[in-house]
């Protein structure tokens, strides 16, 4: 049975609602007589809109996108500009649009008609139309400097590129080539639209600007160079006008630290966020450290031995070969690199079309010993092998002179300066070289040329090497525009470069880096200097006082 309310229940409650109207009127009368504490302010444990590399860009030139050909150059070069087309989130096995929303080419294959996007402008307030897109590409091929072969090897020159109306551009090339091959290289810095009005603005005896854009920006990307202080750092500003988005990032700072060391500190203290070119044997000690991650990304890199067939008895097959039976590959990999490196033999490296996975070289210094008696070297020779003066070159440098000796071969260690050594390696001035070569674009026609086409002033050039076969398939691969052709022609041109060329190639690189766990977004392209940056966050982290 349920029962009714009672009267004593009535008056109880009424009691209960006037003690507690007092009790509540007496807590918040005297508030004068509470004391209340200061608040605590948290401090920020990282600035969340900036981002602080620590790496040496001291061989960087020029920020000039005809110009920029090293790593920094061309990275902080993508940062500031567009280009026609692009690559995403370090995919590097698909074009995608940018500028241009869409493309289409002839069909003899060689012009191409690109529609831009509409309605973009630089931050001057200059459009982004055609007229930008053929100033900037006949710009390059008219100025011939460095980086300028990634669009004249089509054939382009000045007055290649027109506008046919505001937002159409057309290309003409002397030939049909592959077309992932010439969009990959559209993609590439070199292809970047710059503001025709801010550049010849700051023109200087018919440079076109080169000398003012040098360490100056006159692009629409996503970022604007405030400053850039030789010896010190890079400084980007976020645009905040830029048509896919503001970054999430408002500065960029590129501290120059060319001492791992300093990297590895700076970076353990919270002072730098990302620490570019630490060796493995720091990244080894490294892992596992709180608030530190290590990403590791296999990229288009490779080191090699470069002989030089202009110096005998480098001329002959047999002693080249023996060369390659001498070397210590997977010590070199393991001990070395630990870690930092893929056992690679063929050109074309792993995750590119055309990878040749064949290894078939070990340390067999009995067969090398064979094939120089064979080529007339019994008591084996005397060589030179330049190399770098940094650390981890004077470790592979002194291991393969070792390597060698257990064949005969008595190997002159020459330590020199970066810029020395390829000065010399251009003037095919080298012996035996320890070089390295990343690719320029995601086509393996840009690991092909160097190694393969002596015509061309690249690796094969500088070690004399020219050999018409290499060169054909070379240049066949180039225009074949069937893709299953395009592999066996590759597998083919490796095959040969492996046996008959004049390499010993070593190992893939695995770029490791290392940063503050609070960095999110972070990815490493294979593909040489096309990070975007703008695409990085850093989370909001505060400590208590």
């Amino acid at each position: 049975m349920e029962k009714s309310l009672t009267t004593n229940t009535i008056v109880i409650a009424v009691i209960a609602l006037i003690v507690g109207a007092a009790i509540g009127y007496v807590a918040h009368v005297p508030p004068e007589a509470q004391e209340c504490p200061d608040p605590i302010i948290p401090d920020l444990l990282t600035d969340p809109a900036t981002l602080i590399f620590g790496t040496d860009f001291s061989e960087s030139v020029s920020l000039d996108p005809a110009r920029a050909y090293e790593f920094w150059s061309c990275q902080i070069t993508h940062c500031l500009y567009d280009t026609l087309v692009t690559f995403e989130q370090g995919d590097v096995t698909e074009i995608y649009p940018e500028l241009a929303e869409s493309w289409e080419v002839s069909d003899d294959g060689r012009i191409w008609t690109f529609y831009l996007r509409q309605g973009l402008s630089f931050p001057s307030g200059t459009p982004v139309n055609a007229e930008a897109v053929a100033f900037s590409f006949n710009r390059v091929c008219k100025l011939e400097q460095s980086a300028s072969w990634i669009l004249t090897q089509f054939g382009m020159t000045d007055g290649s590129t027109v506008a046919l109306d505001d937002y159409t551009v057309q290309l003409t090339l002397d030939r049909k080539y592959t077309p992932f091959l010439f969009l990959s290289c559209l993609a590439f810095t070199t292809a970047s639209v710059v503001d025709p009005v801010v550049v010849m603005e700051h023109e200087q005896d018919g440079d076109m600007g080169g000398s003012w854009m040098t360490d100056h920006s006159a692009g629409n990307g996503p970022y604007i160079l405030e400053n850039w202080d030789r010896g010190t750092e890079i400084v980007l500003r976020a645009n905040e006008n830029y048509w896919k988005g503001v970054p999430s990032l408002e500065t960029i700072l590129v501290k120059q630290l060319s001492e791992p060391a300093d990297q590895r500190m700076m970076l353990e203290r919270g002072d730098i966020d990302i620490a570019w070119d630490l060796p493995a044997d720091m990244i080894d000690d490294l892992k596992g450290t709180k608030g530190i991650e290590i990403i590791e990304q296999p990229v288009f890199t490779q080191d090699y031995i470069g002989m030089n067939i202009g110096v005998e008895p480098l001329g002959d097959e047999r002693v080249r070969d023996a060369i390659r039976w001498s070397i210590d590959y997977d010590g070199i990999v393991n001990e070395i690199m630990k870690g930092a490196a893929i056992k690679l033999q063929t050109f074309i490296p792993t995750g590119m079309l055309g990878y040749n996975p064949a290894t078939p070289y070990y340390q067999n210094p009995e067969k090398a010993k064979e094939l120089l008696a064979e080529a007339g070297y019994p008591g084996g020779f005397d060589i030179e092998l330049a190399h770098a003066a940094a650390p981890q070159s004077r470790d592979i440098a002194a291991k393969i002179k070792s390597d060698l000796a257990k064949s005969g071969i008595r190997v002159t260690l020459a330590e020199m300066t970066s810029a020395m050594m390829y000065e010399k390696y251009r003037a095919q001035g080298l012996q035996l070289v320890l070089g390295g070569w990343g690719a320029d674009y995601a086509d393996p026609d840009g690991m092909a040329k160097p190694f393969a086409d002596g015509t061309i002033k690249q690796l094969a050039w500088r070690n004399m090497y020219l050999d018409e076969y290499a060169t054909n398939l070379t240049r066949a691969a180039m225009i074949e525009m069937d893709t299953a052709k395009r592999i066996e022609i590759y597998a083919e041109l490796t095959d040969y470069i492996l046996d008959h060329g004049c390499f010993a190639i070593m190992y893939q690189d695995v770029h490791q880096v290392a940063l503050k766990t609070w960095v999110e977004g972070f990815y490493k392209c294979p593909l040489f200097a096309l990070e975007n940056f703008e695409e990085y966050y850093k989370e909001t982290i505060y400590v208590l006082p």
